[in-house]
């Protein structure tokens, strides 16, 4: 639902407004949902007039697309940043996706990641608004399987990762700080083995 700013009332959005916004809705999608969020409450949270608030998203089809936009940027930059940082190309890729996904990269915030999901499984049902959520997961396999590892190897490692993460932000399995830090380390010393078809022994 789109609405229209009063002239009267609004004001010159603050250059930091836009980044204000998504953090005040990723604070409310955690707290009251994605479908109970609404834009007057975004732009109380965030400290932001209503007409800044529209000036940056006319809708909240607008506001949650660029929630998803913001998420997989953010992501994306740990990923690179943290391929960057390593020295051995063998796997590197993998590595940086496992320490982003698992929240080892300082860059994920956890309340962040924790939002994404939950935004994800409430647009479950609109293809569309999740297009670039999956366009981010085909890039991420491709980098993967051309990382220098057997292809089904990285790829484990990668589904492993995935269910980790999806376990602690549905609530569905939390491991032990210690077990978790153990399966985390051991995924990415599998990827610092050779390549080759046989896998992690």
């Amino acid at each position: 639902m789109t609405i229209n700013p009063d002239p009267a009332t609004a004001q010159p959005p603050r250059a930091n407004s836009r980044q204000a916004l998504l953090e005040a809705a990723g604070r409310i999608v955690l707290s009251e949902g994605v479908t109970r969020m609404t834009l007057e409450q975004v732009a109380r949270e965030a400290g932001v007039s209503k007409g800044g608030l529209l000036y940056h998203f006319p809708s909240k089809e607008a506001l949650i697309q660029a929630m998803i936009g913001h998420y997989v940027d953010h992501f994306d930059a740990a990923v690179a940043g943290s391929v960057a940082d390593d020295p051995v190309p063998l796997g590197r890729w993998t590595r940086a996706y496992v320490r982003a996904t698992a929240g080892e990269l300082p860059e994920i915030d956890a309340a962040e990641s924790r939002a994404n999901a939950a935004i994800t499984a409430a647009l479950a049902n609109f293809p569309e608004l999740l297009e670039p959520v999956r366009d981010q997961s085909r890039r991420n396999q491709a980098l993967i399987e051309r990382d220098g590892l057997d292809p089904v190897t990285a790829t484990i490692i990668r589904l492993a990762v995935d269910g980790l993460w999806l376990g602690e932000n549905f609530d569905l399995l939390r491991l032990d700080p210690a077990m978790k830090q153990q399966v985390c380390d051991r995924l990415e010393a599998w990827t610092l083995q050779a390549p080759g078809p046989a896998g992690p022994t």
